[in-house]
């Protein structure tokens, strides 16, 4: 079972001990080695992203905060993603943040292995049920993948919100993300992006075998790029 802990990060199963928001990469990468093979799938010039399975889900953790012009060390642990393994797109964790929603496969069932906040299984009830049993004041910590009417989460994102301008964030001048930071997905690389086009509006995608979902959890940032995107003229799918 994994937990999710608000303020402190995510309890892991079997003992493998506590994966804490503030951690630098390899204090990460050790602590996420007590549940297996850990992959960083080095995507999007992100300095660190460490991604590993267990069960039927997969964890992906990555550093928050600006990510230019600042060494790998510098950065802290500060979004995590759970997801079902077998997904037909894995999620990038996007530059700055984790977390805007995508819609999912058509999961009709539970996962295997419990993701817990407040005794709330995550993934053990249909999407419409979580959304009830967490209730309009959810943490806004905690992001929910759109899942298809009638089915399972597909994916969640908990990240944890650093203070402003404290800490090694204050001495390295961090700023949140910018527009210019993803530039590229409607000038330079725009061949290499789609738009999917969903019930609840447009889904950034890399294409590739598998496709990657681009999740972003500041929503007006989100609309921006999307915006961008469309004035470009980017392909756009119907999913």
């Amino acid at each position: 079972m994994f937990e999710l802990l608000p303020g402190i990060g995510v309890l892991l199963p079997d003992g493998a001990g506590t994966l804490r928001f503030g951690m630098d990469d390899a204090a990460t990468q050790k602590t996420l080695a007590s549940l297996g093979q850990v992959r960083d799938p080095r995507v999007l010039d992100a300095p660190w992203i460490f991604t590993v399975q267990w069960g039927d889900l997969e964890l992906t953790a990555c550093a928050g905060g600006d990510w230019h012009d600042l060494k790998p060390g510098d950065l802290l642990l500060a979004n995590v993603v759970l997801s079902r393994a077998g997904h037909p797109r894995r999620p990038i964790p996007g530059r700055g943040a984790v977390g805007r929603g995508a819609l999912g496969p058509a999961w009709r069932g539970p996962a295997a292995v419990p993701v817990v906040l407040d005794d709330i299984d995550l993934f053990g009830y249909p999407a419409a049920e979580v959304l009830e049993a967490l209730g309009d004041d959810r943490y806004p910590e905690l992001r929910l993948q759109t899942a298809v009417p009638g089915g399972y989460l597909p994916g969640v994102s908990f990240q944890t919100e650093l203070p402003p301008r404290t800490g090694v964030h204050a001495a390295a001048g961090i700023r949140a993300p910018d527009l210019a930071c993803y530039e590229d997905t409607w000038t330079t690389r725009r061949d290499d992006w789609q738009l999917e086009r969903t019930s609840s509006g447009y889904q950034i995608v890399m294409k590739g075998d598998p496709p990657m979902d681009l999740l972003i959890c500041h929503d007006a940032l989100a609309d921006q790029i999307i915006a961008s995107m469309l004035a470009a003229g980017v392909e756009v799918v119907v999913g």
